[in-house]
């Protein structure tokens, strides 16, 4: 299965009602945190998208970047106070100098990359040393989650899997870049259940709320619900509507650059 990417030109409008459903605190928070620990005061948000976490960190900086590879939905990105600007190109190659900020973050937008290991290389060049990354995302390859999506829509679960890198490989990218790995955490547990017909009105079947389906086909998304509406309607006439899981985990992987070290004269 070749990768896919998603258009997020098309769904840049109305990107951020997925935050009415969960606002994902637990991530804002330990952005936050993290990037305090390091005492930064610039950062780069890579994959900013509509500027969910941008919105978090850039008052606590004293210059922020917002970087996204899509146009609209940098548009979408709520005015500030001038002190962050916004750049849309390539995660792989960011279009600034070496050793400028002090945190780079990535949430969510991984999976999104071309080339992850060559972002992580090029974050690695834009930190200032004693600088810090957090990158936030699912680790499919866990398999501990449990998602009613990936039941009903297998394609979904087998794109995840080559879409996402695993944290051992986000460490193993880190550790060659001459980054020092921090402890691999969990940072937001999403848990939710649907009972019958409940699960229709879930705001994730749609294709644009998730990046799990606005990469299927129309045959492929249609197919998934069509099976979530038999499963229904057989348990209906069961008299044993069937329960819909979500349980998943989001993960910081970190790292710091280490301080440079000074050449022993001979």
């Amino acid at each position: 299965m070749s990768r896919q990417f998603v258009d997020y030109d098309r769904v840049a409008e109305g990107y951020d009602e997925r935050y009415a459903q969960n606002r994902l605190d637990g991530i804002a928070t330990a952005l936050l945190e993290q990037f305090k620990h390091c005492a930064a005061e610039s950062l780069v948000d890579i994959g900013c998208g509509t500027g969910r976490w941008l919105s978090e960190l850039a008052p606590w900086a004293s210059c922020s970047v917002g970087l996204d590879r899509s146009l609209p939905m940098l548009l979408q990105v709520p005015g500030g106070e001038g002190r962050t600007s916004l750049v849309c190109g390539s995660a792989e190659e960011l279009p600034l100098r070496a050793e400028s900020v002090d945190f780079v973050s990535c949430v969510n937008a991984v999976h999104h990359l071309a080339a992850p290991a060559a972002f992580v290389s090029n974050a690695a060049r834009l930190l200032r040393p004693r600088g810090s990354l957090a990158v936030v995302g699912l680790d499919p390859h866990q398999d501990r989650d449990r998602w009613y999506l990936y039941d009903y829509f297998p394609e979904a679960r087998e794109l995840d899997l080559q879409r996402y890198p695993s944290a051992e490989q986000l460490v193993g990218w880190m550790i060659a870049a001459d980054l020092e790995p921090s402890e691999v955490v969990a940072v937001e547990r999403i848990r939710k259940q649907y009972k019958g017909r409940e699960i229709l009105e879930d705001y994730f079947l749609q294709r644009k709320a998730s990046s799990q389906l606005a990469i299927l086909s129309e045959e492929a998304w249609a197919e998934g619900l069509q099976r979530i509406r038999q499963a229904v309607q057989e348990g209906e006439a069961r008299d044993s509507p069937p329960v819909f899981e979500v349980d998943l985990n989001l993960f910081l992987v970190g790292a710091w650059k280490p301080p440079t070290k000074c050449k022993t004269l001979p």
